[in-house]
């Protein structure tokens, strides 16, 4: 069994499911399939307005052999941004079976199952670890795949001071004439980078008339220690272009994020992700 990190990159609604890429040649292209088939397993901190800690954890298939989603994305040294329509992943089809779990930190004894053809994310109350740089055991059987042995997960930091938007309660106007930022308090620059640490930025939006669709999603990740980042206007444009007429309004995500990518017999993907949410807030994109 092989790990290694890849030009590729993705985020679903719900920020539970990330992953990106670092140090890759800057170019746009459409995603590559190097594999047969991808399975994405992730477990996220998000904490509410009240203070309350909340652990989530979940799967979603990507593709299996080849059938399944795509998306467009742009790779630079300083950022790696990704677009998609969530509604084109494959989700949860129904397999014989499956148990994966995420043990370690402040979880419970025993560790947290993820089960095959559970509908809902399995969420528990209190956090899963409090500081960048622990780490979690990750290990899956079943889901149609090879057994996954198990593999350490580095968890991302659970905090994020962010600058830029200012106003984390108001509603984010969105120019296509000028690139989006997002800036945070990057914190101690050498700690930051021996973390490897990521923060991933998307805005998600259900186009008009598309009341039941997951929407579509443009994400960003960009290095904790660089302290801001932007998003490219070509990808702005391509989301647009994804979104069709009318108005688009949609939610501003922020989180820290860690990933590990396992290649594994039979031409498999596996994708373990770390996130804690760091805002939400709302946008409203001017064409």
């Amino acid at each position: 069994m092989k790990y290694r990190l890849t030009c590729f990159a993705a985020l679903a609604a719900a920020s539970l499911f990330s992953f990106a890429s670092v140090g890759c040649d800057g170019h746009d292209f459409d995603r590559d399939r190097y594999s047969d088939s991808e399975i994405v397993f992730g477990i996220n901190q998000s904490k509410a307005t009240d203070g309350k800690v909340t652990t989530s954890v979940g799967y979603e298939f990507l593709d299996v052999r080849d059938q399944g989603w795509s998306t467009r994305g742009f790779v630079s040294r300083d950022r790696s941004c990704w677009s998609e329509v969530l509604d084109e992943r494959l989700g949860q089809p129904r397999v014989e079976g499956g148990v994966a779990k995420f043990e370690g930190g402040l979880l419970p004894a025993g560790g947290v199952a993820v089960v095959a053809n559970r509908a809902d994310d399995l969420t528990l109350e209190g956090p899963a670890w409090t500081n960048a740089g622990e780490a979690l055991t990750f290990e899956a059987k079943g889901f149609a795949m090879p057994e996954i042995t198990p593999a350490r997960l580095v968890l991302p930091s659970t905090g994020l001071t962010i600058v830029a938007p200012a106003d984390a309660a108001a509603e984010v106007g969105v120019s296509l004439e000028n690139e989006l930022e997002v800036a945070w308090d990057k914190g101690d620059p050498s700690a930051a980078t021996a973390t490897r640490e990521n923060v991933v930025a998307s805005i998600v939006a259900v186009p008009e008339g598309q009341p039941d669709a997951r929407g579509v999603e443009l994400r960003c990740f960009f290095d904790r220690s660089a302290g801001s980042g932007r998003f490219p206007k070509k990808m702005m444009d391509r989301f647009v272009s994804l979104m069709g007429d009318g108005a688009i309004k949609g939610k501003l995500r922020i989180a820290t994020h860690r990933q590990l990518t396992i290649l594994a017999k039979g031409g498999w993907t596996v994708y373990v992700v770390a996130t804690a949410d760091q805002r939400e807030q709302p946008f409203t994109l001017q064409r």
